[in-house]
């Protein structure tokens, strides 16, 4: 009896770590990890090694394959994480989401930074046009402090959805280019394979062709990712003001007629 709870506490721990009930877990984190690792079903298949069988195993965390599954979601994370630090050198302060609001940005009128201004006042008591007068790096650090305080302000609410959707999306994007160099080896090392297992083994020629496919489509999806993960992060951006000025507009119409208004 001890033996079997002391079982069950493991498996609940690792299904704690992979935490597959979370969606950002799921598809922005252990997703791109396991397409990562499909590149190699090809040469898998052709020398009859059950690749999609184990890989299906560590997608649902079960027994040991749980821990393959967690350290896909980690490795994509890191990887993830590490493309972020080059396409944004000083993350978070060069982040979309910062730079909407940074009062030097020339890509959005000064009229929609009033308008974010203003609200986020209302909803954080925190004043960008004020952190001005104190200087650059005042501004960066209000800045942060502004999407800090919004992101805990917009937990729960009807458009935490939308966003979470949308940081999802980042994830994903993210993480499955930062990846880029670890499925390109797997893809070319399983037509490798698969060509080999043809001229020395007679395997399959159908493997060959499905994985030459692949590495021929995945060459020029490889070289436009960065695009995605930028356009994804500015979809973000978009999303998570959108959803600033409608939490806004919903407090200010909440409120009793004739209440002072916040300064």
């Amino acid at each position: 009896m001890s033996a079997d709870m002391t079982n069950k506490t493991a498996d609940k721990s690792v299904m704690s770590y992979v935490n597959l009930s979370s969606q950002y877990e799921r598809k922005a984190r252990l997703l791109p990890g396991l397409l990562c690792a499909m590149a190699l079903v090809p040469v898998g298949a052709a020398f009859g090694t059950p690749f999609v069988g184990w890989l299906g195993l560590a997608a649902t965390g079960v027994g040991l394959w749980a821990i393959v599954g967690i350290g896909l979601s980690y490795l994509s994370s890191a990887a993830g994480n590490r493309l972020q630090e080059k396409l944004w050198p000083r993350w978070p302060y060069d982040a979309p989401a910062q730079k909407w609001l940074d009062p030097n940005d020339p890509n959005i009128s000064s009229q929609q930074k009033h308008l974010m201004n203003e609200a986020i006042k209302r909803l954080t008591k925190l004043d960008v046009d004020a952190a001005v007068q104190q200087g650059p790096n005042e501004v960066e650090r209000v800045l942060n402090d502004c999407v800090a305080r919004l992101r805990y302000r917009l937990r729960g609410t009807p458009q935490a959805d939308r966003l979470e959707s949308h940081n999802v999306d980042y994830g994903f994007a993210r993480n499955i280019a930062g990846l880029r160099p670890l499925w390109l080896a797997a893809l070319a090392l399983s037509c490798a394979g698969c060509w080999i297992g043809y001229a020395r083994f007679g395997r399959d020629p159908i493997w060959c062709a499905v994985s030459t496919l692949l590495l021929l489509v995945a060459i020029p999806i490889a070289f436009g990712l960065d695009w995605y993960v930028r356009n994804r992060a500015k979809q973000y951006a978009e999303s998570f003001f959108s959803a600033v000025l409608e939490l806004d507009a919903a407090e200010q119409k909440a409120k009793p007629t004739g209440a002072a208004p916040v300064h």
